[in-house]
């Protein structure tokens, strides 16, 4: 059977909702654009309630330049009206894969994609798997898209990995995080390779601290529910951050391209993170603050939900052992800004080299060097070298990430995707942070919309 024989169908759970409309669906259309889809491709979109294709596509980010384009599109939706509690419902969807492998002798992919809130995820999961629709075999494979967040502390992880480990493998589930898709982001590991500059001094002898930042300019933008259960710390530094921090720090593999090489080396770092345990370290190396009138924005006088969360962690191995890693995320910043730091060991107080990954906006590497300025004196200064994705690859197509997400999830292309043990490690560390802050609400810190990271610190 070659790939003309086969038929990849991608069902949306959620296909009216942020994510989908702002994200999933752009990405397919850019996807759709550049013939990048697979052969025999279909989308089917699931709603709880009845909606024509043309209100999906109104109110999304598809761009309508093209109109031939977009019309034709439109032409790979169905739109099914479903409700997911309802186990009929996934009889009625198995049954209708069914009918397509009967009437063709072909094979059938499916992938469905929890474009939900996570507190929708067991229900789902559930009956997917006790109605027949977490198949693997030659004639039907079954995939699961997740979304972030996977979980909300290591007790709910551990479940909902139990919980799909009874229905579905490994192999079949496909944790969702943007950020590794980045340009930027698959660029550090080639950059840290194939430069013997850097290579050598990727370690405590030559690198003093390292700092990894995801800072808002918006606020939660109308989120409420989403966000006074997740907060900060749940939504960005458990998944973009720790995912950002293990591609920085890792060892390397050999191959670059083995996927369980790339996957082992990411938990064997993070497995040698000891979570805090005792009081005084997390007071000292954790801090959250809220913007004001986030309470008000959530109708919640008493929330302490942060929208602000720093915290200090070190790796410890013989590698990494002593150097200081930051991880902070914000909202109502003054900036947005994402990016990676890396700071050299100084010569001396005055002189030091700085690495910077710069993952959003303008994508790109600064080397930040100590050069001696134009003149008949000695006099140094600090000047920076920049590299830029923009200028330098001006006629190259940059994808989305989530064009990168999905195209790897059609091809069973895992690398970009977070395994168990991943998820595990990361609410293994934060577990004691969670706690601690439960217990000390007091501790809680307040700051205005549109200040800086660093007067939030201070």
């Amino acid at each position: 059977m070659n790939k003309s024989d086969s038929m990849t169908i991608l069902i949306i759970f959620g296909i009216t909702g942020n994510l989908a409309q702002k994200k999933v669906l752009p990405a397919l259309y850019a996807l759709y654009s550049n013939n990048l889809l697979p052969k025999n491709f279909k989308i089917i979109g699931l709603s709880r309630r009845s909606i024509q294709i043309d209100q999906i596509f109104v109110n999304s980010d598809i761009p309508q330049n093209n109109h031939q384009q977009y019309d034709n599109f439109k032409k790979i939706f169905e739109i099914q009206q479903f409700d997911s509690n309802d186990d009929q419902a996934y009889i009625n969807l198995y049954q209708q894969f069914q009918n397509i492998l009967q009437n063709q002798p072909i094979k059938l992919q499916l992938l469905f994609y929890l474009s939900i809130p996570p507190d929708i995820f067991k229900t789902i999961i559930t009956k997917l798997g006790s109605n027949r629709l977490n198949q693997f075999n030659d004639q039907m494979q079954i995939r699961l898209l997740i979304e972030k967040p996977f979980g909300y502390d290591l007790s709910s992880a551990q479940q909902l990995i139990s919980l799909l480990n009874k229905y579905f493998n490994e192999q079949q589930v496909f944790r969702i995080d943007h950020y590794l898709a980045k340009e930027t982001v698959q660029n550090i590991l080639i950059f840290r390779r194939f430069n013997p500059l850097f290579q050598t001094a990727w370690n405590n002898q030559h690198i003093s601290s390292i700092e990894i930042n995801t800072l808002e300019s918006i606020d939660i933008e109308g989120r409420v529910d989403f966000y006074e259960h997740t907060g900060a710390l749940r939504d960005q530094i458990q998944s973009h951050l720790f995912q950002l921090l293990t591609v920085t720090t890792m060892t390397l593999p050999t191959d670059l391209n083995n996927n369980d090489s790339i996957h082992l080396a990411r938990h064997s770092l993070l497995a040698n993170i000891q979570p805090m345990t005792n009081e005084k370290t997390l007071a000292t190396n954790t801090f959250r603050a809220q913007y004001k009138n986030y309470r008000e924005e959530v109708h919640n006088p008493n929330s302490t939900t942060e929208t602000f969360a720093s915290i200090r962690l070190e790796i410890q191995n013989s590698i990494w052992k002593g150097v200081p890693i930051r991880l902070t995320t914000g909202k109502a910043l003054n900036e947005k800004k994402s990016e990676i730091i890396v700071n050299f060991s100084a010569v001396n107080e005055n002189h030091t080299n700085q690495l910077t990954f710069r993952l959003q906006p303008n994508e790109g590497i600064d080397i930040c060097l100590s050069v001696k300025k134009p003149g008949l004196d000695q006099k140094i200064q600090t000047t920076t070298m920049d590299f830029s994705y923009k200028n330098s690859f001006s006629n190259h197509y940059q994808p989305d990430p989530y064009e990168k997400v999905l195209l790897d999830s059609f091809r069973g292309d895992n690398n970009l995707f977070a395994t168990s043990n991943e998820i595990i490690d990361s609410w293994r560390i934060l577990q004691p942070v969670i706690n601690y802050w439960q217990d000390h609400p007091e501790n809680l810190k307040y700051y205005v919309k549109g200040q800086s990271k660093q007067t939030i610190l201070c």
